[in-house]
């Protein structure tokens, strides 16, 4: 099966290391779209939405310059509720991402040290949508 994900993180390395290992599943095509802030998350989730080609996740960083992943997933949901957005963090069990969740986020993706784990957890999610 084919996805589209969206990855919306500051760290270049981070969206990098993502969509490598995710090119490496051999039972499902990644097609990855990414942003290095919250506010061009929104603006780039919006342009593919609206032209037929909803993101079927989106991972979220919390802790972003220009806008964070609080207020992104906020104003994503607000236009698409049923945007499928999941926090993408090294914070977890914080303040920060009870926020992220209170402002409907579905759940929190751990970035974790084994990124082979943290994929099938990704793929997981998406086959289960």
């Amino acid at each position: 099966m084919d996805y589209s994900i969206l990855i919306v993180d500051d760290e270049g390395d981070i969206r990098k290391l993502m969509s490598l290992f995710l090119e490496m599943n051999e039972k499902h095509t990644f097609t990855i779209y990414s942003a290095e802030n919250g506010k061009k998350g929104i603006n780039i989730y919006s342009k593919l939405t609206n032209s037929g080609r909803k993101p079927d996740i989106v991972l979220m960083d919390l802790r972003m310059p220009v806008m964070d992943g609080v207020e992104a997933t906020r104003r994503i949901l607000e236009s698409h509720p049923d945007a499928n957005i999941y926090i993408f963090t090294a914070y977890t069990r914080t303040e920060v991402e009870q926020d992220a969740l209170i402002a409907g986020a579905r759940g929190t993706l751990s970035k974790d040290i084994d990124w082979n784990r943290t994929v099938a957890n990704v793929v997981h999610i998406l086959e289960s949508s």
